[in-house]
């Protein structure tokens, strides 16, 4: 079996452990036990088919055997970290992919002698236009967040927005998402796309907005445009800096 297929496998494999463990049973009448023994399956049978792919790829049954058990420790180990802490989105994405994928990456590079390929590549990642991109994320993220929720807070204690129900946290993702596309959309040049993406807001507000109180529709379309902007003025910036750089 070819390399890159290996690793295509591999990662087919992480996506299938991801739909079971959705598939978990998590209602109330489910014992604990029963979750456990759920869980337990899934990392055997996630070992397993490590290894059999391995085996596949000509890696010998002792590096297979090994590289199985690690993925079914890890998995145990994930899972119970996961019932420890309490569940958020950073957490389940650390714990569910990026560990797991990191060590799926790092036993396909014990199998392909590729550590060294896979260091230029982690150089690469250092260069300054990748650097650039990176923080421009991050920035339109977390950052901008709280600067858009500071410019906010003399209007958040109003008592008409006081008692408006939301669910949690659903404006901040939504507010991730939406500064993250016009980043993106930005960055490749893709205006009109912007322009979509801000009308298909507003029809998707229009319900919520047109009936509610009119302090209500103003703090919805202050909080819109605060968000735009911030990610406008960061997505030009970083086109004219990667400009520069070229």
């Amino acid at each position: 079996m070819p390399d890159s297929a290996a690793l295509l496998l591999l990662l087919l494999i992480h996506i299938l452990a991801t739909v079971f463990i959705c598939m978990s049973p998590v209602s109330a009448d489910i014992s604990q036990r029963r979750r456990h023994n759920w869980l337990a399956a899934k990392a055997l049978a996630y070992g397993l088919a490590v290894g059999v792919v391995l085996l596949a790829a000509n890696s010998g049954v002792g590096w297979s055997m090994i590289a199985a058990l690690l993925v079914v420790t890890s998995q145990l180990l994930m899972e119970t970290l996961k019932q420890l802490k309490a569940r958020t989105f950073a957490i389940d994405l650390v714990l569910t992919h990026l560990l797991p994928l990191a060590l799926l990456l790092a036993i396909w590079c014990s199998h392909t002698h590729n550590w060294r390929e896979l260091g230029v590549l982690v150089s690469a990642l250092f260069e300054p236009k990748i650097l650039i991109l990176l923080i421009a994320y991050l920035f339109v993220l977390h950052p901008t967040s709280a600067l858009i929720a500071q410019l906010l807070r003399p209007w958040l204690n109003h008592t008409d927005l006081s008692n408006e129900a939301s669910l949690k946290n659903a404006g901040k993702l939504i507010g991730f998402l939406e500064r993250f596309l016009i980043l993106t959309f930005v960055l490749l040049g893709q205006w009109s796309a912007i322009g979509f993406l801000l009308a298909a807001k507003s029809i998707m507000r229009f319900n919520d907005t047109h009936t509610a109180r009119r302090p209500v529709s103003e703090y919805v379309l202050l909080g819109t445009l605060l968000s735009f902007t911030f990610s406008l003025v960061t997505g030009i910036t970083v086109s004219r800096l990667l400009l520069w750089l070229a």
